[in-house]
């Protein structure tokens, strides 16, 4: 699976990662019985992320 994002540097050694990734989810099994209702939740739905990663060195 191939994810989208978008990285920043912000400071010496912090990056942000943030992303957005549309999925099916369903197809993941997220949902069963009642909850498998599309009326109710939809199947495609968006996870956002954001991650504050240290450590990383600035990159030339």
């Amino acid at each position: 699976m191939t994810v989208p994002l978008a990285m920043s540097q912000n400071g010496a050694t912090t990056t942000t990662a943030i992303g957005v990734l549309p999925i099916k989810r369903l197809a993941f099994r997220i949902g069963e019985g009642d909850w498998a209702d599309t009326s109710m939740v939809a199947d495609d739905v968006q996870v956002r992320f954001k991650l504050a990663l240290s450590g990383i060195p600035k990159l030339p």
